[in-house]
């Protein structure tokens, strides 16, 4: 493992800021609505969203009611068979992006639901909600 003070990153961060203009904020806590720990004693880099999910339910009004992930195989939405509300339509797709850009930054666990959820895009219902 490499300190941070050792002479060999010294000399690359040299060279790095001779070649690019760089500014060192230090350490990164938080990117693009992921919240980064480090432990540098173990090796380990730890990546959480929980904030970020917080906030898309809070923006969607949804109560969370636990679910176990995949979600069961053979799980079918019925298509909705009248027109829906463009305003509704709307909010639906924001939450089904919200859901998707957690899904690829560090849920891959949720993606046959939210998937499930994007089938239904077209003509959605409060069902689907």
């Amino acid at each position: 493992m490499v300190s941070k003070d050792s002479p060999l990153l010294l000399e690359l961060k040299q060279k790095f800021i001779m070649k690019w203009e760089y500014c060192d904020l230090r350490e990164t806590k938080e990117f693009l609505e992921m919240c980064i720990n480090c432990n540098c004693k173990d090796q380990k880099i730890f990546v959480d969203q929980s904030e970020y999910l917080k906030k898309v339910l809070a923006q969607f009004n949804i109560t969370t009611n636990p679910t176990s992930t995949p979600l069961l195989l053979g799980y079918v939405f019925k298509p909705n068979d009248k027109q829906c509300n463009h305003n509704f339509y709307q909010k639906y797709q924001q939450m089904v992006g919200s859901l998707m850009y957690l899904m690829i930054s560090s849920h891959p666990d949720i993606g046959f639901a939210v998937v499930k959820l994007a089938q239904q895009i077209a003509n959605t219902s409060n069902k689907h909600y």
